[in-house]
């Protein structure tokens, strides 16, 4: 986690000899660093302490960041937040699922559950954790645990077991950027279109999206080696997919639809969803759920979510959805921004609103 925070360090991307020219005086880094690498404003004496040192050539730019990586203070701040057990142990109920009953098939799939809130548990599933480790550079250890990455392991894992993904398979990504699973997906299928914006470039944590430079030069983009015949970026809005109906066996959209123009957008999107799958085809969709009782115009209440998310798809659940979370994840929920600084990283905290990703596969029957 430390070398990734170097990677990130002040934001400046994957090119850290940046870090080194951009500020114009020393005053300016070290002030950066503070903000950045410890979370806090600097103070008087620690500020004049180290420009001191950097005026006086003890230290270089580098060598200061990597000391303010090291340091106890940023060790703590970059503290485990759970333990195993505190993830594995202790589950409650969140919500209840009951609105979504008249949205479920007749016959609901059994023996794994696919619909469900973020859930550590699947690290332990060797069926499910040979999945992420086929992803490659992925988080293996419990007590690193990212919720974009259960949901990247989570879709492929539903859809191989759905029988929806498969080497003859066509599969649609919405605002799909160029996320790690599309890569992936183009060696599993036999053609995988991701559609985006691609506007501009915006980055977090574990996702870079809406690069347009991705439509003309994807393999510069590939987190692994790639079919690249397989895979192709077009600019598309969510809400209006240009194809043909029943065009794909599968359509997928992790942690986008809540950003298509407010919950009348998602239902936009939802609808033109259900209407390009085939028969027969599955939507895998990530999105997130509110958990206490504030509301949001994006994210989305569980009555909105089966509002606006399920209902205009026209497509029936897979099965009932569970929505069940570890106690201590509910009760210490991590705050942003400072959530980048711990993991595991499952239940967020902002403006008032506690949520999290809940992961839905749906069926055109």
């Amino acid at each position: 986690m430390l070398k990734d925070l170097a990677k990130r360090a002040l934001g400046l991307g994957s090119k850290p000899s940046r870090l080194f020219t951009d500020f114009a005086s020393d005053q300016e880094f070290v002030e950066a660093l503070y903000r950045v690498i410890l979370n806090r404003k600097s103070d008087p004496s620690g500020l004049a302490h180290h420009v001191e040192r950097l005026g006086k050539g003890e230290v270089a730019r580098h060598e200061l960041l990597r000391d303010f990586i090291r340091s106890e203070e940023c060790r703590h701040n970059c503290a485990v937040k759970y333990e195993p057990h505190e993830v594995l142990l202790d589950y409650q109920p969140v919500l209840d699922p009951a609105p979504f009953a008249p949205h479920v098939r007749d016959k609901p799939l059994e023996g794994a559950q696919l619909c469900e809130l973020v859930n550590p548990r699947k690290w332990l599933d060797q069926g499910w954790y040979d999945t992420l480790k086929d992803m490659q550079a992925l988080s293996l250890r419990l007590d690193d645990i990212h919720r974009k990455h259960y949901e990247y392991v989570q879709t492929a894992y539903g859809l191989r077991l759905l029988g929806a993904l498969h080497p003859g398979a066509s599969v649609l990504g919405v605002g799909a950027g160029h996320e790690r699973i599309l890569y992936w997906l183009a060696n599993n299928a036999a053609r995988v279109v991701g559609t985006d914006l691609y506007e501009g470039n915006w980055a977090s944590d574990n996702a870079q999206e809406g690069d347009p430079d991705v439509i003309e030069n994807p393999a510069k983009y590939a987190p692994f080696p790639y079919r690249q015949e397989a895979l192709s970026f077009q600019r598309m809005d969510g809400r209006k997919l240009e194809f043909d109906g029943h065009s794909f066996d599968v359509v997928y959209s992790l942690s986008s639809i809540e950003h298509f123009g407010g919950h009348e957008g998602s239902a936009q999107s939802m609808a033109e969803i259900g209407r390009v799958l085939k028969k027969g085809g599955v939507a895998a969709i990530a999105t997130e759920l509110i958990l206490n009782d504030a509301s949001d115009d994006e994210f989305f209440s569980l009555a909105d979510l089966v509002k606006y998310v399920v209902a205009p798809s026209g497509l029936k659940l897979v099965q009932m959805p569970v929505l069940e979370l570890p106690r201590a994840v509910l009760e210490r929920p991590l705050n942003l921004p400072q959530e980048r600084y711990y993991r595991p990283h499952l239940v967020l905290s902002e403006r008032g609103l506690v949520y999290t990703s809940v992961m839905l596969f749906l069926v055109k029957e």
